[in-house]
């Protein structure tokens, strides 16, 4: 309870960086009120205006900080499918270079269509200066007054000649000039007998009317006056572009300008260009005019409509062509996001333990391939699952057997005073083919049994427990020596593979008449160890292991038991531990370590042997089973007048 209140509260708590945020927004409040009061009461301090101005800085980066971060996770949340992520390339690739060359083109459109504008508004401006020659013409060979609205006629010949400034009165000109804040079209023809016409049509919203009553130009002229290095402000005149820009902006129609060059402009007073001051005109063309300009007649004809035939055909193929496309990449997006939504519900239910779940997609691309693969991992892993889950099972199995059959080792030792007994059992596998056993026979003798079966793991240790069964069986029947062989040898031999024997070691010790009967089928012969003896005594008696043949012939050897005597028995797997290099121990060392503790007792002689084998084996695990057993009869008067348990120092 407490860690999932605490994991609520770590959830709750507010980022270090919303708190500074909050933290700057409160020094920026509190400083502005200090500096508001202290400017009142004292002066201005320049500390807190520096103190404000970074608390600004760092909200302004915190702000953005936290916009990129906010915009960070709304992309990573609109974007988390695969679908998604995939319809937004092909909008980048497919969809935003078609939108921005169309952009690109009508903005290439635009401008050329500009151009062409100011290029007919150039042309009626002309030839409304090509008007006025003519008109001049006519005027000074016939005195007609032409029928212009606006028009200002000037004649050297009469009294309004001496109003035109004095570069007019003797020259001739055809152009454009600025008088004051007007534009003026000035047409000034200079004829035999020094006298000079001089034609004036002021640019204004007249002349702008009977322009777009003649082609539907609606034209603005206005000066534009120097403001510095490149830069130039419009001047108003009378009214503004307000008609204009309400008019001149529609959809069929081409807003343009035109600019007078760097001295380009005449000046009315002086003749002169006047670098300050340009001539701006706003432009605004209908599409139809322009058409009627550059191709003529020619719109309405049978060529012009094949052509704009031809072009609507090719953009409506190119259009089907991009739909086609368009529709293509859909299914791609579409096919490739179903195959990736199946993955992903494989590996959900993967992660929730369901490895029967399959995608079951064909294997028509790389993902579909993925999807096999997907499957037959799972079918793997759910195989493999299986297959641990048996081998677990087993693995249990086992372990309830090794403890089996460490249950069947004796727990206790002879049960004769003056008797000491240690034993030691340490099986390479889980359950060992190594085997003693203890029996009590009556008050006056004791029996021991070692064996060894070929081979490891259960089979052995099953063989090791029906032999202990049978050995058990048969001692408490009171078989003798040469009957418990032959029936053991017959339940081997019928019971295991033809290449599967066992070592077996059954000793007697009367100790009311001191004797050690040993019978022996294989095994290794036990160690007889005598004080005042310098070396062990072996306790020889030949033979053919059980299992080996469907009879067997044993034979049993009688040796003297003394008091302070002791026996150590053996498996095969002490004498034959190797050393990193794979030498074994060997039956020398064992002899020259038992020769030195013959008056051990059984405890410190098996901890010697032990301790000796993992010395020389240096680390190297066991290749055979490890079993030691040693007896030691301290006092033998005792132990057939006892009948108590022995002391018994036991390990496995």
């Amino acid at each position: 309870m407490n860690s999932m209140d605490e994991s609520r509260t770590g959830r709750r708590r507010l980022s270090p960086v919303f708190v500074l945020w909050l933290i700057a927004i409160g020094s920026i409040v509190f400083l502005e009120m200090a500096d508001t009061a202290l400017t009142k009461a004292w002066r201005n301090l320049f500390f807190l205006d520096l103190l404000s101005g970074l608390a600004w800085v760092l909200v302004i980066a915190l702000t953005l900080w936290g916009c990129l971060v906010i915009a960070r996770w709304i992309l990573r949340k609109l974007f988390w499918r695969v679908g998604r992520r995939l319809f937004l390339s092909y909008v980048l690739i497919g969809v935003l270079p078609f939108f921005l060359f169309a952009v690109l083109l009508l903005a290439i459109l635009a401008f050329l269509a500009g151009v062409a504008s100011q290029a007919s508004f150039r042309v009626e401006r002309q030839a409304t200066l090509g008007h006025l020659e003519t008109l001049n013409a006519e005027y000074a060979l016939q005195e007609r007054r032409p029928r212009l609205p606006g028009v200002e006629i000037y004649d050297t010949a009469n009294a309004t000649g001496q109003q035109l400034p004095k570069w007019l009165q003797s020259t001739s000109f055809s152009g454009f000039v600025g008088r004051g804040s007007d534009a003026l079209l000035v047409s000034a023809r200079r004829y035999p007998g020094d006298r000079t016409v001089v034609f004036v049509l002021p640019m204004d919203e007249r002349w702008a009317t009977r322009i777009e009553e003649r082609g539907g130009m609606i034209v603005a002229a206005r000066f534009a006056i120097r403001k510095g290095p490149g830069s130039f402000e419009i001047k108003e005149g009378e009214g503004d572009f307000g008609d204009f820009i309400q008019r001149g902006f529609a959809w069929d129609r081409i807003p343009f300008f035109d600019v007078t060059e760097e001295g380009g402009l005449i000046m009315w007073e002086t003749g002169q260009a006047d670098p300050e001051r340009r001539l701006f005109t706003a432009i605004s063309n209908p599409v139809d005019n322009l058409l009627q300009f550059y191709f003529g007649g020619a719109t309405n004809s049978q060529i012009m409509r094949g052509i704009f035939g031809v072009l609507i055909g090719l953009a409506v193929s190119l259009l089907i062509a991009y739909l086609i496309a368009s529709a293509f990449a859909a299914v791609l997006i579409f096919s490739i996001s179903r195959a990736v939504n199946r993955i992903e519900k494989g590996t959900h239910a993967v992660e929730r333990g369901d490895f029967t779940y399959r995608i079951r997609m064909k294997p028509r691309n790389q993902l579909g391939a993925m999807a096999n693969s997907f499957d037959r991992m799972t079918e793997s892993i759910a195989s493999l699952l299986t297959t641990v889950g048996e081998k677990e099972r087993l693995q249990s199995e086992i372990e309830i057997a090794a403890t089996i059959q460490r249950n069947l080792l004796p727990k206790e030792g002879p049960r004769f005073r003056g008797v000491s007994f240690s034993a030691h059992f340490e099986p390479t596998a889980s359950i060992g083919g190594d085997y003693y056993d203890v029996f009590n026979l009556d008050k006056t003798r004791l029996a021991v049994a070692i064996g060894d079966v070929s081979g490891h793991g259960l089979s052995t240790g099953l063989v090791m427990a029906m032999v202990k069964a049978a050995i058990t069986t048969l001692v408490e029947e009171g078989a003798d020596e040469t009957s418990l062989f032959r029936r053991l040898n017959e339940l081997v031999h019928r019971s295991t593979e033809r290449r599967a024997f066992m070592t077996l070691a059954f000793t007697i010790f009367d100790l009311e008449r001191g004797i050690v009967r040993h019978t022996n089928a294989g095994h290794l012969y036990p160690y007889l160890l005598r004080r005042g003896e310098l070396a062990p005594i072996a306790i020889e008696s030949p033979s053919l292991p059980l299992g080996v043949r469907p009879d067997i012939t044993t034979r049993t050897v009688e040796v003297p038991l003394l008091e302070g005597d002791a026996v150590v028995y053996l498996s095969d797997g002490i004498v034959e531990a190797q050393d990193p290099h794979g030498e074994p121990f060997g039956f020398d060392e064992l002899e020259s370590l038992l020769g030195r503790h013959c008056d051990a007792s059984p405890g410190v002689i098996r901890d010697s042997i032990l301790d000796a084998i993992a010395t020389h084996a240096g680390g190297r695990p066991a290749d055979d089973d490890r079993t030691v057993m040693v007896i030691r009869f301290d006092s033998l008067l005792n132990a057939v007048a006892g009948g108590q348990p022995a002391t018994v120092v036991a390990s496995a």
